[in-house]
């Protein structure tokens, strides 16, 4: 699907505006016929981390109404119009909209879960695993082909290392597919990821019959990296692609399903 441009800003809060001192609780994006889709937090730990205790239902529902005349305003200004300073200057109050900025994407609900991801949402202890599958998910339903996938396919066990294998998608084409994501993006961590990945890769080929399919984020790993790593793959029968080759793997699942 094609990439429109869109304009997105961030919803901001604070105690104590008069300090200048904000934390992110929400998203809002509008697109060009200025239809806007808005993402807010629910959990408030991170204002907590920087304000202290406050109450978290008075935040939560007056969130929700600073949300809803912002949606209000948007709805009643032409996309070439908007005017996010006039927006705040009417306002003495806890939350503010940040600059419009621009962003590319399919759809605005697609587009404003992405961002609330990347900007809003508080994650504690760095919970990477769970943040590359959602970039994938994310990749998947911006290329249309989510739907064609099966989610969380039954784990496959390999018996020789005592080891289940759960993928987080998977289809059917001549063998059947197992498609799990992955980070590579520092050398200690890509090392250790590529070794395990390629271990199973060769045992579910070779003792199942199934092709197992990893889509990595590298970060700044060389082209150099990337290209050993997936003639390592190659090599057992797996597969490896770039977070950004994920188009290139929809075409492979559209061609396989039609």
């Amino acid at each position: 699907m094609e990439a429109i441009r869109m304009l997105y800003s961030i919803i901001q809060f604070s105690p104590f505006p008069e300090r200048f001192e904000y934390v992110n609780v929400g998203i809002v994006v509008v697109d060009a016929h200025n239809k806007a889709a808005i993402k807010l937090a629910d959990d408030v730990s991170r204002v907590k981390k920087f304000f202290g205790e406050i109450n978290a239902s008075f935040l939560k529902s007056a969130l929700h109404d600073f949300s809803q005349r912002v949606v209000l305003y948007l709805s009643k200004q032409d996309a070439g119009s908007l005017r996010i300073e006039e927006f705040n200057s009417k306002r003495a109050d806890l939350f503010r909209l940040t600059p419009l900025n621009a962003v590319a994407g399919s759809k605005a609900e697609i587009v404003v879960e992405r961002l609330f991801s990347e900007l809003v949402a508080w994650h504690a202890n760095a919970k990477k695993v769970e943040r590359i599958n959602t970039l994938l998910t994310t990749a998947f339903q911006e290329a249309g082909v989510l739907s064609l996938l099966d989610k969380r396919p039954a784990p496959v066990h390999i018996d020789q290392y005592g080891v289940d294998v759960q993928a987080d998608y998977g289809y059917q084409n001549g063998v059947y597919n197992l498609i799990d994501a992955a980070r590579f993006d520092s050398p200690q961590r890509g090392l250790a990821e590529a070794g395990k990945r390629v271990l199973e890769g060769k045992a579910i080929s070779e003792m199942l019959g199934k092709r197992l399919i990893v889509v990595g984020d590298f970060g700044t790993q060389s082209d150099r990296v990337v290209d050993t790593l997936r003639a390592d793959f190659e090599s057992v029968g797996a597969k490896l692609f770039r977070l950004e080759e994920v188009d290139d793997l929809s075409n492979e699942i559209r061609r396989a399903l039609h």
